[in-house]
């Protein structure tokens, strides 16, 4: 499909492109991320920007307010390039970034001050800045946390306050990369819904992974191993299904079989489990009382709101956290009279956040790592790493060397899973594995999780992402303000959930 060529003469400012890349080329470690690129955006366009896992979308972006400089070519903001110096403080304050990881951007302690930080570096008026500060927590349904410790807020949370940021600020050019990674459903709606209603009077650029928040752009790009190789309206784009499942852009969202397994005992279980998270002088109760059992050859799904608990139960499953009341067994025992080093290998944990778990100098390192510490030998620690790696789409000639920090985020994610997997745990616990990952890497994600059922172990699977929760899950538990019950009616149970978030029946 033909790229936007139109060049703004001098004498017509207003027909100058917003954003214009020119043969843009960003090198890093020997290595293209960005090869040729070159489009515009016009004023009062909403564009989605797709493409799978390492294909330069997040460096792109960065491009777009001078984070990143061009290695050859350039970027132009309102006609001015972002590599020279004297025009950044102007292309800054006319782009507004929210990153894919909320917490990369914070710097303030509490949810009103990290609103506020952006218009007080701006001058503005104290009456109007508070006026403002008001209108994004209500907005972004963030006054409960207005007081709350950055820190202390679950992942969706945070993403609402940078995404809240951000939007007060009220930048021209609105970029977003992968706003919804974290979000539950009703927030992702409601924030797709303020997008809709910000097209026409500002500029928005939407990087995702998801096809139906797409549709809602009025033009599509997509990116592959750093070039623009579609752009177009998207239901053009979007129309060649094989093109898109060979770019990794569509999910073949397969329901997995029945179990070939099944144990009556769990191999991990909660009874009863509360939860007093402390910020600083305040006290809330997070988890009040609940119960929880995954057997041996299942996969229970843990699904709820964004700030339900579903990530402070999990941190309960090897010790991360101890309950304040109620118990967590592990084949029965519970897990506090035994060695945390026991606990912590038969229960393999990955975050929602995957940048926390990586601190090796390259990715064989860091997958190899933990069998390493268990006296496996560095033959077989590195060949068992590569077999992982290649078994969740990351070529080991291609990665191994590379710094974990160089990768995307959903590159990142699979090389966190890899290590976790790597070290064979009887129990599986992943926090919000599909966040940032594209079709391919979800396919991928879904065979594992098939593999690892059968053979025996028990899973656990945090997510608010209901149709992985659909294809996967064996049980449910549904979390809503601390409490829930696990259901084995899988199916009606995420009906239910969808129709009581969005008002509409699951299709």
């Amino acid at each position: 499909m033909p790229q936007d060529s139109v060049t703004a003469s001098p004498t017509q400012p207003d027909l100058a492109p917003l954003v214009d890349v020119r043969a843009l080329v960003h090198e890093r470690g020997g290595r293209r991320l960005l090869d040729e690129v070159t489009f515009t955006i016009r004023r009062g366009e909403y564009v989605a920007l797709m493409g799978p896992n390492g294909s330069g979308k997040t460096t792109l972006v960065r491009h777009f307010n001078g984070l990143l400089l061009p290695s050859k070519g350039e970027v132009r903001i309102m006609g001015q390039p972002t590599s020279n110096p004297k025009h950044l403080e102007t292309i800054r304050r006319t782009v507004g970034l929210v990153f894919q990881d909320p917490d990369d951007q914070m710097v303030a302690v509490t949810v009103e001050d990290e609103i506020a930080f952006g218009l007080e570096n701006r001058l503005w008026d104290r009456e109007r800045m508070i006026a403002r500060v008001e209108e994004a927590l209500e907005r972004f349904h963030l006054t409960h946390v207005r007081e709350r410790q950055t820190t202390s807020l679950s992942g969706g949370e945070q993403q609402r306050v940078a995404v809240a940021a951000i939007w007060a600020t009220d930048p021209a050019l609105l970029v977003l990369d992968e706003p919804t990674s974290m979000l539950d459903r009703p927030s992702a709606a409601e924030l797709l819904d303020l997008l809709d209603s910000l097209a026409g009077q500002r500029t928005i650029l939407h990087v995702t992974q998801h096809v139906r928040e797409a549709r809602r752009a009025g033009r599509l790009i997509v990116m592959s191993a750093g070039r623009v190789v579609l752009d177009g309206p998207p239901e053009e784009v979007l129309a060649d299904e094989n093109r898109l499942c060979e770019l990794g852009i569509l999910r073949r969202e397969r329901r997995l079989g029945a179990p070939r397994m099944r144990s009556s005992e769990a191999a991990l279980e909660a009874v009863d489990v509360t939860h007093v998270r402390r910020d600083g002088p305040r006290e809330e109760e997070v988890l009040r009382g609940v119960s929880a059992h995954a057997p041996r050859g299942m996969v229970l799904a843990i699904v709820g709101k964004s700030g339900s608990g579903k990530s402070t139960l999990a941190w309960h499953f090897n010790r991360l956290l101890e309950p304040a009341t109620g118990v967590i067994r592990l084949d029965g025992s519970d897990v506090r009279t035994m060695p945390l080093a026991k606990v912590r290998r038969q229960v393999g944990l990955t975050f929602q956040r995957v940048d926390l778990q990586l601190f090796e100098a390259t990715v064989a390192d860091d997958v190899a790592f933990g069998l390493l510490q268990q006296g496996v030998s560095h033959e077989e620690s590195r060949a068992r790493a590569a077999e992982t790696l290649e078994s969740l789409g990351l070529p080991f000639e291609e990665y191994a060397a590379r710094r974990p920090v160089t990768l995307s985020a959903g590159e990142q994610r699979r090389v966190a899973l890899a290590g976790v997997l790597v070290m064979n745990p009887a129990v599986l616990v992943l926090d919000e594995p599909t966040s940032g990952l594209d079709a391919h890497g979800v396919d991928a994600l879904v065979a594992h999780i098939e593999a690892l059922r059968d053979a025996g172990h028990a899973l656990v699977v945090v997510t608010h992402d209901l149709e992985f929760a659909a294809q996967v899950a064996d049980l449910v538990l549904p979390v809503e303000e601390g409490r829930g019950t696990v259901s084995a009616e899988v199916e009606q149970t995420l009906a239910g959930l969808i129709e009581a978030w969005t008002g509409k029946k699951a299709e």
